[in-house]
């Protein structure tokens, strides 16, 4: 007999989603009738398959409330439930940098009390089957902003909801389902990574070709090589540190080494395509949102000039999944690193602009100065989640605020000069953010190679040129991974790098 039973997402303490349908899923006994009640509201529908499905619809700001779901002979009630805004919060490493390891983080985990904010962290499952999990992560279940728990949480997922709290005086949830290290590749459906040939053959091909004659023996020895070798790196760090304590993060790779990494790629490993999708993005799918924070790319620069394409499937498959083709997706575009192995992250930031000026209901948040030159993983992330909170105040709830970077939207040649337009700008909102002088332009004369450029503020354009260069016919900006620009707005937001060859 099935035991009835609600997908694990929904736990005391949750955050449905006001002024929507609000569906809650689970599973029972087959054939049977499941029933739910929340404020008011009656839901029924008969088993099929094993699993149920029950949909309310606009639920009242505020709580808590309980909802009791029942079959002919069990039930369950869910308790201290609150009704407002959730967000879900998706991505990679720099999504997942936990509050406590940010800048002044400590700080703010004292100050964490915020009872009506909410936070589900999906357990990082990153392999199952019907006779294991790995790992076998207990669900923490949801979990208030509060000192106890927030340490944890999500840095920028954190500063985001307070931000909005603090604007809307609404409840917010937040559900966490991201991992460091993971491919766009990771959270998607083998349907979406293969409707694009060259993504597909990239990774899906690549990834059924590399387990094709990996027996389960061979990738439990790479496993645990990778475990030893970390084991021993964790050793020999610790002791350069005490030995050598002022010395920088760059100074003990150049001594040491860098850290044993990435995990081999087989059958269980986290990072294999359509992988966490299954294990963590579908226990979570169809919850009703208000939309999705998104902060990822680092790992796909090797493969960089596929992005455009890889990005643009995982906000159709998301969009899918969360049952709303409109779905806001609100993603940061990366910010200055200077990796050495690859200068690719610009082709990056610049997939993230083609998808904002091209996918509806996109908005992008501009981080390059919120970079750290040594660091793919800065620990600023309060302005990161403040910009979210900016930016979605504008475009999700129509404040009238200035949430928008300056974007870039075209250019026109005068003479020997080339003048850039923006969007998101009006006469006197360009300012140069510290120096005299504009940073980081680069012209060219069409034949493939680009002359650092001078550049001034004109009016709402900036104009750009080079003695070098006779008969400009191409402007670039930012575009390297790592270059010091200083573009921004009066209100204090920085301008995105762009490339007029870019077809946006």
């Amino acid at each position: 007999m099935v035991v009835l039973k609600l997908a694990t997402v929904f736990s005391d303490n949750m955050v449905l989603q006001r002024e929507a349908e609000v569906v809650i899923w689970g599973e029972a006994e087959e054939n049977t009738t499941v029933k739910g009640i929340i404020c008011g509201q009656t839901s029924e529908c008969k088993v099929k398959n094993g699993g149920f499905r029950l949909t309310f619809n606009s639920l009242e700001v505020g709580g808590p409330f309980q909802l009791e779901v029942s079959s002919e002979n069990e039930s369950i009630v869910v308790k201290n439930i609150l009704v407002g805004d959730v967000w879900v919060a998706g991505g990679q490493s720099n999504m997942q940098l936990r509050l406590k390891d940010s800048a002044n983080g400590q700080e703010y985990i004292q100050k964490s009390n915020y009872p009506e904010i909410r936070y589900y962290e999906v357990p990082e499952i990153e392999y199952e089957d019907d006779k294991i999990r790995i790992p076998n992560l207990l669900d923490k279940g949801w979990q208030s902003f509060s000192k106890e728990h927030s340490q944890y949480f999500s840095a920028v997922a954190y500063h985001f909801a307070i931000n909005l709290y603090k604007d809307l005086s609404i409840p917010i949830g937040i559900i966490d389902c991201d991992k460091g290290g993971t491919s766009a590749a990771c959270w998607m459906s083998e349907k979406y990574l293969a409707k694009d040939e060259n993504v597909k053959i990239a990774y899906l091909d690549e990834y059924k070709k590399t387990i094709k004659n990996l027996t389960g023996e061979e990738e439990d020895r790479q496993i645990n090589d990778l475990h030893e070798s970390q084991k021993n790196y964790t050793k020999r760090e610790a002791e350069y540190k005490k030995k050598y304590p002022q010395n920088t993060l760059e100074e003990l790779q150049h001594d040491i080494g860098y850290a044993p990494w990435k995990p081999p790629i087989g059958r269980k490993s986290y990072l294999r395509p359509c992988g966490l999708y299954k294990t963590m993005l579908r226990k979570i799918t169809p919850y009703t949102i208000k939309g999705v924070l998104w902060y990822q790319g680092e790992e796909d620069s090797p493969k960089s000039r596929l992005y455009k394409s890889l990005f643009k499937s995982v906000i159709e498959n998301w969009r899918e999944d969360f049952e709303n083709e409109n779905l806001p997706f609100i993603f940061v575009q990366l910010p200055m690193f200077n990796d050495e192995k690859l200068d690719t992250w610009q082709i990056i930031r610049d997939a993230q602009l083609y998808t904002l000026k091209n996918i509806k209901n996109t908005s992008m948040v501009v981080t390059v100065d919120c970079g750290e030159k040594e660091n793919v993983h800065p620990k600023d992330k309060k302005t990161v989640g403040e910009r979210l909170a900016l930016l979605v105040r504008q475009d999700i709830y129509n404040e009238d605020i200035k949430g928008h970077s300056p974007i870039y939207s075209g250019y026109e040649l005068k003479g020997d000069k080339i003048a850039i337009s923006f969007d998101y700008v009006e006469t006197g909102d360009l300012v140069i953010q510290e120096g005299k002088d504009l940073n980081g332009f680069e012209v060219s004369d069409g034949n493939g190679k680009y002359y650092q450029a001078k550049a001034e503020i004109f009016g709402d354009k900036v104009i750009v040129y080079s003695e070098k260069v006779k008969e400009p016919k191409s402007v670039r900006y930012g575009w390297r991974n790592y270059v010091e620009i200083n573009l921004f707005n009066k209100y204090g937001l920085p301008a995105s790098p762009f490339n007029t060859e870019s077809k946006y």
